[in-house]
C-alpha cells in the first residue's frame, strides 16, 4: 500500500468515528483549531487530526507558519510560483447569474441527466440501498450530483408529475449552488 493510500485510509478511519469524540481528541492536541471547528464538521476535524498525526505539529501551528512565510498573509501561505500573473474577469452580478443559469440549462440539454443517471446506476445505487451514501468524499461532493439525489433515487418509483417536480427541484438547486460557488470564488479573489 502506498503512502497516499494510507493517508486516505487514515482520514476515512477518523471520519467514521463519532464527531464529538474526534473533536475531543482534537481539543487535546490542538485547542486553537478545536475552538474554530464545530464537532459536526467531521471532515475538517478529521483533517486537523490527520495533519497532527502525520507531522507531529498542530494544524493551527502549521497554518500559522505558512501565514508567516514571506508572501503569506491572513488567507494562507505564499503563492506557489514567483511573479504570478492573475487574470480576473469581472461581470455584473445580475449578468453573471443569468449566464450561470443559462450554463446549467445547456448542461442539462447536453446530457447531464443521462450522465448522472448512469453514474448513479453504476456507483451509488448500492450505497443508497444500504442508506450509507456519503456526499463528503470524491466525486460525490462535487456540485451537480447531490442536488439530484431525490430525483435519482425516486426514478421509476413515483408518478411522472412527482418525478418532474423532483427534477425541477434538482435543476433549481444546481443553479443556486452554482451561483453560490461563483460568489465564493469572487469573494476569494477580492480578498486575495
Amino acid at each position: 500500500m502506498c503512502k497516499e493510500e494510507k493517508v486516505i485510509d487514515r482520514k476515512m478511519e477518523l471520519e467514521k468515528m463519532d464527531g464529538f469524540e474526534l473533536h475531543h481528541r482534537l481539543s487535546q492536541v490542538d485547542p486553537e483549531m478545536a475552538a474554530k471547528l464545530h464537532p459536526h464538521d467531521k471532515r475538517k476535524v478529521a483533517r486537523s487530526l490527520q495533519v497532527f498525526e502525520e507531522t507531529g505539529i498542530s494544524h493551527s501551528e502549521l497554518l500559522s507558519r505558512q501565514h508567516a512565510e514571506e508572501g503569506g498573509g491572513p488567507l494562507g501561505g505564499p503563492l506557489k510560483f514567483p511573479n504570478p500573473c492573475i487574470f480576473w474577469l469581472h461581470a455584473d452580478q445580475a449578468v453573471l447569474d443569468q449566464r450561470l443559469d443559462k450554463r446549467v440549462d445547456e448542461m442539462i440539454a447536453s446530457g447531464l441527466l443521462e450522465e448522472l443517471k448512469e453514474f448513479h446506476r453504476r456507483y451509488n445505487q448500492e450505497k443508497v440501498a444500504e442508506n450509507c451514501q456519503n456526499y463528503q468524499h470524491g466525486i460525490f461532493q462535487s456540485i451537480g450530483f447531490k442536488e439530484f439525489h431525490e430525483y435519482l433515487i425516486s426514478n421509476d418509483q413515483c408518478s411522472p408529475e412527482a418525478s418532474n417536480l423532483l427534477l425541477t427541484k434538482g435543476i433549481e438547486a444546481l443553479k443556486q449552488v452554482t451561483k453560490r460557488y461563483a460568489r465564493k470564488q469572487n469573494k476569494w479573489i477580492k480578498n486575495r
